[in-house]
């Protein structure tokens, strides 16, 4: 089991650990939904390929290691091929920011915060995933919450301003 710490409470940084050992660092691009992601001395590009049709990436060099798209422009849910394997990522419901990781319909583990208004969180996914992998589909949970949070920012704005 990983767990994911912000570096600050308005960062959307993240470290990850294992056992209480810093792992992964997680470097989140400030205007677009890109990462850089370094894991030991290797260093991993997460990024979004096409806005149009929802594609997302986990490249080390030239080497592609997973991609994900999104099911549909109104739910919170990814397909992902990694190393021959189609995983699904969904929210466990429209009110948590909890998901649920599975392959061929069988639950695999789960991503989600670890309190309800924080983002410190646990990614649960077993031992047989690649960690770069694993930090990936958090990261993709990450790009959701972000949009939320952008999203609940620009209405509160417009709410004040009106």
């Amino acid at each position: 089991m990983l767990h994911a710490t912000p570096h600050g409470v308005f960062s959307w940084d993240f470290t990850v650990s294992r056992d209480g050992v810093a792992i992964a660092e997680i470097d989140m691009a400030w205007f677009r939904e890109r990462a850089d992601v370094k894991i030991g001395e290797q260093t991993f590009s997460l990024y979004r390929q096409s806005a149009a049709k929802g594609s997302f990436t986990l490249q080390s060099g030239d080497t592609i290691l997973a991609q994900a798209q999104k099911i549909s422009a109104f739910s919170r849910a990814f397909r992902i091929d990694t190393a021959g394997r189609k995983l699904t990522l969904k929210a466990t419901s429209a009110w948590r920011r909890q998901f649920e990781v599975s392959e061929n319909e069988a639950l695999i583990g789960r991503i989600g915060p670890t309190g309800w208004a924080g983002r410190t969180s646990v990614i649960d996914l077993g031992i047989d995933l690649p960690v770069p992998v694993q930090v990936f589909l958090f990261w993709l949970v990450v790009v959701l919450w972000r949009r939320a949070d952008d999203a609940a920012a620009t209405a509160a704005a417009v709410a004040g301003s009106s």
